[in-house]
């Protein structure tokens, strides 16, 4: 996919500025919630470029959404699963040896460490909407809208991901 980037770095340059100001504005934030969506960075990089560029061929049609950054969102972590699903990839946890608990309260960054370790361990659609909902504020229409699901699918994903979250990173004492 590094044709992939050489061809956004040309778009950026055309004249188009409603479109560079959109990717320049939008496009880290999306990568980012795409990274956590699947637990993939690389993946996520390279699917959030040709999301864009998709976007760019679209533009009249993408400019005029509510939420232009949604749709790319989608057609992003579609992209990436697609990926996994071709080269038969699973989002890995982010170590395979972690033990299920944060070593104390108190150690903020050693708590972010195992939040993210949570979030890899669950299924990219119910990252998707927890990401989408406790990390960008987003409404559960909207993240249906995001993901191309129902509310109620978007509701089940969120009931899930928070159960299996409670019980991975809960402390047993």
């Amino acid at each position: 996919m590094a044709e992939a980037a050489a061809r956004m770095a040309a778009v950026t340059r055309v004249d188009d500025a409603a479109f560079s100001d959109f990717y320049l504005g939008s496009a880290q934030r999306v990568a980012g919630i795409v990274a956590l969506a699947l637990g993939r960075s690389d993946l996520a990089e390279d699917a959030t470029q040709e999301a864009y560029l998709r976007a760019h061929a679209r533009w009249e049609r993408v400019a005029g959404l509510e939420r232009p950054d949604l749709w790319v969102v989608r057609v992003a972590v579609n992209l990436a699963r697609d990926m996994m699903r071709g080269r038969r990839l699973e989002a890995a946890p982010l170590a395979a040896d972690a033990p299920g608990q944060p070593v104390t309260a108190g150690e903020r960054e050693i708590e972010a460490l195992w939040v993210e370790w949570g979030l890899s361990q669950l299924s990219p659609m119910q990252r998707a909407a927890v990401v989408l909902h406790h990390v960008e504020g987003r409404e559960i229409a909207e993240i249906a809208t995001a993901m191309d699901r129902s509310r109620e699918t978007v509701k089940t994903h969120l009931k899930l991901a928070r159960a299996r979250l409670r019980r991975l990173l809960e402390d047993p004492r």
